[in-house]
């Protein structure tokens, strides 16, 4: 996770930096190979023989010397780790002014959006936000995330991409990493028909439970290649969206593409892998309204 820095003094809270506002951030490429992280920084331009890396452990090993940050994601505040300058200094070297790279480190904040399950009581909320406790109490472990937006999954398929496409001038593609998932499927009997998916479950046993509509942003009309907005129809896809995509009264002001997700909780530490077979195995018969916590998507 990156945060800005303002001036040359950290800010008592610090806020995550997102493609939406700061768009270069898609020239930073990810990957992992055991138990590190591997950034590459393709900056625009010619394509350069040996683009700058930088590697990070997934895990730090003294957590304890790290210093502690407050951080506000979307009003949902949390705890995290300085990384240190040997990794803030090459991000702010790239991007051209301060940032701080922040480690996770255990401490969840709470989800903004549909819940899995019934919203906890306030007792167990109050427990659950309690410093280095909270962290560890496990009675609803759905209601709380790390640094996700709002749930820790968000699935797609290639149909609805297909059909933003099919907006675009002729010989244009809908790049669908824009969309950030971590679950693309394809087979779907219609584009968006995920709209009505409450569950899926994998042929391994995995099931993961959709529970709200995610509401896109500018972040859509961002070339990849560039760092900057596109232009002509490419950079115009949130627009192309809203005629006919703004079906969530809670977020009604954003066109939705997929849904967020949580795992079942018989499902938690088990694999997917690319090309396995999936299911629906439970549908709505209305679209989900954003921010419905009273309803329970466990059932």
């Amino acid at each position: 996770m990156l945060l800005q820095v303002q001036d040359s003094e950290m800010p008592p809270t610090l806020k995550n930096m997102a493609i939406s506002k700061f768009p270069s951030m898609c020239l930073f490429h990810t990957s992992i190979h055991g138990s590190t992280l591997i950034i590459t920084y393709r900056k625009p331009g010619p394509p350069e023989t040996s683009p700058p890396t930088l590697k990070i452990p997934l895990e730090p090993k003294d957590l304890s010397s790290l210093e502690k940050l407050n951080i506000d994601m979307h009003y949902s505040p949390t705890v995290a780790y300085n990384m240190g300058s040997k990794y803030n200094d090459w991000f702010s070297e790239c991007f051209g002014f301060k940032v701080v790279l922040a480690y996770w480190g255990g401490n969840p904040r709470l989800v903004l959006g549909n819940l899995p399950s019934p919203p906890q009581s306030p007792l167990v909320h109050a427990i659950s936000m309690l410093p280095f406790v909270g962290a560890r109490f496990k009675a609803a472990p759905e209601g709380f995330i790390a640094f996700s937006d709002c749930a820790p999954f968000l699935c797609i398929t290639e149909e609805s991409a297909a059909d933003i496409s099919s907006r675009l001038d002729e010989g244009l593609e809908m790049d669908i990493t824009k969309f950030r998932a971590n679950i693309v499927l394809k087979g779907s009997p219609s584009a968006f028909d995920e709209d009505f998916w409450a569950g899926l479950k994998f042929k391994n046993g995995v099931e993961i439970i959709l529970t709200a509509n995610c509401g896109r942003c500018v972040s859509l009309n961002v070339d990849y290649e560039t760092g900057q907005s596109g232009t002509g129809r490419d950079g115009s896809v949130l627009k192309l969206m809203m005629k006919d995509r703004r079906v969530d009264e809670g977020t009604k002001y954003s066109p939705v593409f997929g849904r967020y997700g949580f795992v079942g909780r018989r499902s938690e530490g088990r694999d997917l892998n690319v090309g396995e077979e999936v299911f629906v195995s439970r549908r709505i018969e209305e679209r989900t309204k954003f921010c419905e916590l009273e309803r329970d998507f466990s059932k």
